[in-house]
């Protein structure tokens, strides 16, 4: 097989455009009783072990914080878990009733091919951006820890460590 540009180009096009259509089958075939595609997705994008499709382990693609966001939005009811002892690689924990919500289905269906770098994606699925509120004893427990760190990382007594960081 020949490796040439415009192959690899189409290739990059097509996965490209063709995310969206691919994630709305998955949430049709999850609706449908068939949770395959999706912890197939799922295992691809995350770099995530599976027995039923080859993975590269650990090469997290572009695409996993897009389909996250997707999935939170998409799936009512039902948890998705990465899960090494199980042939998919991925548990789903399921309400009574709990499924893909048809309503984000269709949002999904109708941007068609748009990508996932596209303003109407962004638009539809924004980034949720997790608040983190700490009480003054976390962040100080947080700074000991760095410190401590920095004194076994360095090899310097923590009385010294103390004064660097009080000094700065």
């Amino acid at each position: 097989m020949t490796h040439t540009a415009s192959k690899w180009a189409s290739d990059l096009r097509s996965a490209e455009y063709n995310f969206l259509p691919t994630v709305v089958e998955a949430l049709e075939q999850f609706n449908n009783g068939n949770t395959t595609d999706l912890a197939k997705l799922l295992c691809i994008t995350h770099g995530k072990k599976s027995g039923i499709i080859k993975v590269v382990e650990g090469d997290r693609m572009a695409y996993a914080a897009p389909l996250k966001r997707i999935l939170a939005k998409a799936l009512d009811g039902v948890e998705a878990k990465f899960d090494k002892k199980k042939k998919s690689g991925v548990t789903f924990k399921m309400s009574d009733n709990g499924g893909a919500n048809l309503e984000q289905i269709k949002g999904l269906r109708i941007l068609g091919k748009a990508r996932i770098t596209s303003d109407a994606f962004k638009k539809a699925f924004p980034v949720i951006k997790k608040e983190t509120t700490k009480t003054s004893e976390q962040i100080q427990q947080q700074v000991w820890n760095y410190l401590a760190k920095v004194a076994k990382d360095t090899g310097l007594p923590m009385d010294q460590v103390k004064a660097i960081a009080s000094a700065a």
